[in-house]
């Protein structure tokens, strides 16, 4: 028998209130599978963008006359 089907007759047997709050823990289950992936998702880009060069390259200084550049027109 698989698991889906022991967790079907587990539930069939729990009285009604039960069943809701089971069934409101495999939701639970669910967002929580989901909000994993998408923060391993995130995981990725960020090691992505943190690997390109420029990144590497950026300092405070070049940050400091982009901002100076912007502000005097140029």
């Amino acid at each position: 028998m698989s698991t889906v089907d022991l967790i079907y007759e587990k539930a069939k047997t729990l009285p009604g209130k039960l069943q809701s709050e089971a069934l409101g823990f495999v939701e639970y289950l669910g967002r929580r599978r989901a909000a994993e992936a998408e923060a391993d998702g995130w995981q990725r880009l960020s090691r992505a963008t943190q690997a390109l060069p420029a990144a590497q390259r950026l300092t405070d200084e070049d940050i400091a006359a982009e901002i100076a550049a912007y502000r005097a027109g140029k």
